[in-house]
């Protein structure tokens, strides 16, 4: 029996092995330790692959990851979130589980304060999208599904299309059992928002993937940021807010731009290129 008052929910968290996946989501247990009492929170990868020609940031720090056994590559991605829910479910206790990943601010005292107002509503839910397959789907940026629908997947996954992206999946086979998606709000940044619309604001999630405005390593820094103006008003988070406008604005000079994209090269491949020669190699 659920309590809609207090309902249990696990947070996964969609990641990679891949240098922007690990940064940000060490952003994101860092933002969200002092919640670990109140809510489950599980990042989660999948394992080594052997054409895997990026630097594997997790190896070291497996055990701060739940480790789903299966191929980590991209076009795994719907296999790892059906094993991942597999193991969620015999491993947690949980009501309804939020699926979110490493671009994704949530806002938890917010989170709770949604949940015990909508906690009916939270099934199978996110934003809603029409994709391309032609499928209609809570976006997997963030969307909630019940234990119960997770074991009906489960129960039916002949029927999972890993070939899909996994929102598409989850979306496609819930609907064979006509369970559709309902609509939840989001706030998806391309730019940094003024401190009090954060601190202000009733939104709990904000999708902060950054390109084609801005480069992607900057993410975790708009996830710290989104953090303290969520919590607090005054000078502080003010002087934050120009200091890192500042850094975006200076980010998309063409030269710092080539910088930040050779970095980013070198920390994604392991490699340092000049023209078509490696110089040297970290892996």
């Amino acid at each position: 029996m659920i309590d809609n008052n207090n309902p249990k929910i696990l947070i996964l968290v969609l990641c990679s092995r891949q240098y922007l996946s690990f940064i940000s989501s060490k952003a994101q247990k860092k933002i969200w330790a002092d919640y670990k009492k109140i809510y489950n929170i599980q990042h989660f990868v999948g394992n080594p692959f052997e054409e895997q020609r990026e630097v594997d940031y997790i190896s070291a720090d497996n055990n701060n990851y739940l480790v789903i056994n299966t191929d980590d590559g991209y076009p795994n991605l719907a296999k790892k979130t059906l094993h991942a829910f597999e193991y969620a479910v015999h491993n947690f206790e949980f009501d309804y589980l939020f699926r979110t990943n490493t671009s994704s601010f949530v806002d938890l005292k917010k989170l709770s304060h949604f949940v015990k107002n909508n906690s009916k509503n939270l099934n199978y839910s996110g934003v809603v999208l029409d994709v391309i397959e032609g499928d209609t789907i809570a976006s997997g940026a963030g969307f909630f599904i019940s234990r119960k629908n997770i074991e009906l997947i489960l129960q039916n996954d002949d029927k999972f299309d890993s070939s899909l992206p996994d929102d598409v999946a989850v979306a496609r086979i819930l609907k064979k059992f006509n369970i559709s998606p309902n609509s939840l709000p989001r706030r998806d940044l391309k730019s940094i928002p003024k401190p009090n619309t954060v601190y202000e604001a009733s939104d709990f999630h904000y999708r902060c993937r950054l390109d084609p405005q801005f480069h992607r390593i900057l993410e975790p820094l708009l996830l710290k940021y989104l953090n303290l103006a969520s919590q607090k008003k005054g000078l502080l988070v003010n002087f934050y807010f120009h200091y890192i406008s500042l850094i975006f604005k200076i980010s998309n000079f063409k030269i710092i731009n080539k910088i930040l994209q050779k970095y980013y090269s070198f920390k994604f491949y392991g490699e340092f290129n000049f023209g078509n020669k490696i110089l040297f190699s970290i892996k």
